[in-house]
């Protein structure tokens, strides 16, 4: 119920699936011949990494930040209405050049204090703990004095970052120069550290990486008051785009490297 309810609201958003019909557990949805993004990541590091040039790794970042988005803004209201909580690479099926998020089966509802109107937050998700979830997750289940509850979709924020950086980098979070357990992770993000970039990146002139980097910054800003909406991370890289390319509607499509069979 929760997912036909989110896709056929969302139907007008290019980056989360079209529904065609919904029963019991089963939705039907356009085939996606080229899988998720997990088979992505999985392919281009058996190949050794990813071709892709730094422009498109630039759209596939907006690919997770405008679905993302288009999600808080089920509802077109000035407070987003549902979060996803569940931002991994296996929720994106790849569709005619585009990465769209799907699988909204933990998603749930952002509350509204009836008598402030304040957006509610959270103190809980209900998700069982790795090292891709959220900052405040890993202060939680680390370091209660390090937490405050978050508003819900600054949960979703942290978490898009993650996916960002997968693409950026064809590397998990925390896995170099050494491969750390979620409780090392988070340790690490508690104490203000992030996952480093390869060299190539980390030292790029290149400013599609320039802007992604940026984007992360937003992504993963320690506090949760001041981390921006997806909206704000969407625009910011979708206007780094149209500099880049000099187009005011650059396509946003990529054509992802052949796989080996």
């Amino acid at each position: 119920r929760r997912d036909s309810l989110v896709m056929g609201k969302t139907s007008s958003s290019q980056f989360i699936p079209d529904i065609h019909g919904y029963c019991s557990l089963g939705v039907m949805m356009d085939f996606s011949p080229e899988g998720n993004m997990h088979d992505y990541i999985k392919g281009v590091r058996l190949a050794g990494g990813s071709t892709l040039p730094p422009v498109d790794r630039l759209r596939l970042s907006i690919h997770i930040a405008t679905s993302v988005a288009d999600l808080h803004t089920i509802d077109n209201t000035s407070k987003p209405s549902l979060f996803h909580n569940d931002l991994c690479c296996h929720q994106y099926l790849f569709q005619n050049g585009v990465f769209k998020l799907n699988d909204f089966n933990y998603a749930r509802p952002i509350y509204q204090h009836k008598e402030t109107k304040d957006q509610c937050t959270r103190s809980g998700f209900g998700m069982a703990m790795w090292k891709a979830r959220s900052l405040e997750e890993h202060q939680i289940h680390l370091d209660q004095s390090h937490f405050t509850p978050p508003y819900p979709d600054k949960v979703d924020v942290w978490m898009m970052g993650n996916l960002m950086y997968y693409m950026l980098t064809d590397l998990y979070t925390f896995e170099e120069p050494e491969n750390l357990s979620w409780k090392d992770s988070g340790r690490e993000l508690i104490a203000g550290r992030r996952s480093s970039f390869p060299e190539h990146i980390e030292n790029s002139k290149d400013p599609s990486h320039i802007a992604v980097k940026k984007a992360l910054d937003m992504t993963w800003t320690q506090d949760w008051k001041q981390r921006p909406p997806a909206r704000s991370v969407s625009d910011f890289l979708l206007a780094q785009l149209k500099e880049i390319t000099g187009e005011e509607n650059p396509d946003l499509r990529v054509v992802l490297p052949e796989r080996d069979p």
